[in-house]
């Protein structure tokens, strides 16, 4: 099974401050925008996650992201130990969350032909081409 770097507790508030904080979003001089948070492409995402450091709603935004990940990470990792679906990403040991959203920015930014898909399945389809797993 992957090990992704998970701080627990401190985790969960993190996502809850970026969701609780999204109602106080708004469009700032970057790419980013309130609308983003609804996530209705991964081209939303990529928005969300790299909203720049010196803007308002930073940490908010970066929360939600890791947020968003640390669900669709652990989603993954839940339905795997199941004998009907198979592990989607194996990452090195010691990958962290950070690594992965990078992953993500860095594959949307390289393949913008998915930047319409679902958030979640752009996520896969980046970390799977990253750190796909054999046999």
């Amino acid at each position: 099974m992957a090990c992704w770097k998970s701080i627990g507790i401190l985790s969960i508030v993190l996502w809850g401050a970026g969701l609780m904080a999204a109602g106080n979003l708004y469009a700032g001089t970057d790419s980013y925008t309130l609308e983003d948070l609804k996530l209705r492409s991964a081209d939303d995402l990529v928005d969300v996650c790299t909203i720049e450091a010196g803007h308002e709603e930073y940490v908010a935004a970066v929360a939600f992201c890791y947020g968003f990940f640390e669900g669709a990470i652990r989603y993954a990792e839940a339905i795997a130990d199941s004998k009907y679906h198979k592990q989607l990403v194996c990452p090195p040991e010691g990958t962290t969350r950070l690594q992965a959203v990078h992953v993500f920015v860095e594959y949307l930014h390289a393949n913008p032909q998915y930047s319409d898909e679902r958030p979640v399945d752009a996520i896969y389809r980046a970390l799977m081409t990253r750190w796909p797993c054999t046999g």
